[in-house]
């Protein structure tokens, strides 16, 4: 569910008030040259358009008296999110859910990885990635260290997401490289066609 706030409430009345727009529509979309960025990190577009503007690949959401337009990809990723108005930028602002950490499962019998560039990994994942992908309900786990590559699983919402390879590369893949410049290869064993809650 996305949620307007009475600022933003306000000011779109206030370009209706001031003829700006008729039959006022809040368009939301990810931002031009945003694609195909992982999940983990997106900027959004918001204008504010004609209800008659609707375009065939939006689908439309009341949200109290106010219609949004959304893609399909962008109404997943906006679930929780609450839509402002900042007078200072002038323009509105998307505030995504804050990300809840939902610790990896470990394999049973699996005492873990080990090792100084096994720990610095698992310092990534734990600080950097897990967070951020929490807010889908997904996590990484660090499966297997060899020289400069590593081994990983992805679990809960991200196991069997059509986003996953995207989350992996642009997202998880990035982040150890920065912090881990001597991993060159991150190679996923998930077992996607398992996964029993993807993130869509």
């Amino acid at each position: 569910m996305i949620e307007l706030t009475d600022t933003a409430r306000a000011k779109i009345q206030s370009l209706v008030d001031a003829e700006v727009v008729r039959d006022p529509a809040l368009r939301i979309g990810v931002a031009a040259g945003d694609e195909p960025r992982s999940p983990l990190e997106r900027e959004y577009a918001i204008s504010l358009v004609e209800r008659e503007d609707k375009q065939k690949t939006e689908i439309a959401i009341n949200l109290d008296g106010i219609r949004v337009l959304l893609n399909l990809d962008t109404s997943n990723l906006l679930s929780g999110a609450t839509i402002d108005w900042n007078e200072g930028d002038g323009g509105f602002s998307v505030d995504t859910p804050k990300p809840r950490f939902i610790p990896p499962p470990t394999l049973s019998g699996n005492p873990g990885v080990s090792g100084p560039l096994a720990d610095r990994v698992q310092r990534v994942l734990d600080t950097l990635v897990n967070p951020r992908i929490a807010a889908h309900g997904g996590a990484v786990e660090l499966v297997d260290v060899s020289d400069d590559t590593i081994w990983v699983r992805m679990s809960g919402g991200c196991q069997g997401c059509s986003a996953s390879a995207a989350t992996l590369r642009m997202g998880v893949e990035r982040m150890v490289k920065e912090e881990v410049p001597e991993i060159h290869e991150i190679i996923d064993v998930t077992d996607h066609d398992s996964g029993a809650n993807p993130y869509y």
